[in-house]
């Protein structure tokens, strides 16, 4: 029988003070436990599990909503490269795949792209395979790092398959991504780049200041550093103080007090 149960049962003196009446439910809610001493440990284990489980797990942070707009110095150097049809493509967190050296590449989902930033015939483009490397097609791009610094990188265009996590399925599905790639490790090294940090990825053309058309001008590329993660003593810091204030929750009995 829980405490609660108990307590309904229990005949309060009218004349008993606020603190008397905590009292006398907390004595019965530790004689509650004694008599079920076994299903108490089995409580608490399996609430030190659940809390074990949510500490190993990280929050990953996306970044500030709504996104904030591109920097001043980004613009002016977008401007003295003459761009134009400025769209923000992506933000996200950089996670693993993102800044290890086998894979080096920035992986753009095709389904998170917030704004088209290709054309029609580049899009066929990234879609098409070149016969004689057996690889996917590429454009050549322009990206200005962190540092405002201008770096040759590629785009391409991958498909990857995935098994379906459903018991007894045995289908599989694809994602598109577009992939930056061609000396991205190199950006990521140079501006210190590491996981967690959250980026923007932002899209022009530029094309000389007389041309106004986009099939004459060329896809560039800004990368602006929105957020810098958090080293691993104030990230463990911080979910060690919202662990504390979640545990203050879960491990409460659940006893209601009456309302006076």
């Amino acid at each position: 029988m829980s405490a609660l149960q108990d307590f309904k049962k229990r005949k309060i003196n009218k004349n008993w003070t606020h603190l008397q009446i905590l009292s006398e439910i907390a004595l019965l809610s530790d004689a509650d436990a004694d008599a079920d001493g076994v299903t108490s440990k089995e409580e608490r284990n399996s609430i030190e599990k659940k809390l074990a489980l949510k500490k190993g797990k990280k929050r990953v942070d996306f970044g500030p909503n709504p996104p904030p707009v591109l920097p001043t110095n980004f613009l002016n150097k977008i401007r003295h490269m003459h761009g134009k049809y400025i769209v923000r493509v992506i933000q996200k967190p950089l996670y693993k795949s993102d800044i290890s050296k086998p894979e080096c590449r920035f992986s753009i989902p095709v389904k998170q792209v917030q704004q088209e930033f290709l054309t029609k015939q580049e899009k066929i483009l990234l879609d098409t395979c070149d016969s004689h490397k057996k690889k996917a097609s590429r454009i050549e791009a322009t990206l200005i790092d962190p540092s405002l610094t201008e770096k040759k990188i590629s785009l391409r265009k991958w498909e990857t398959k995935k098994k379906h996590h459903i018991y007894g399925s045995g289908s599989s599905y694809s994602t598109s991504s577009y992939v930056l790639m061609n000396k991205w490790c190199n950006i990521v090294e140079e501006n210190q780049l590491k996981k967690g940090d959250v980026v923007q990825v932002w899209a022009f053309r530029a094309a000389a200041a007389a041309s106004a058309s986009t099939s004459s001008s060329r896809l560039c590329f800004a990368l602006v550093v929105v957020k810098r993660s958090p080293s691993d003593d104030q990230q463990e810091e911080e979910e060690d103080k919202e662990s504390d204030h979640s545990d203050d929750k879960v491990l409460s009995r659940g006893i209601r007090f009456p309302l006076f």
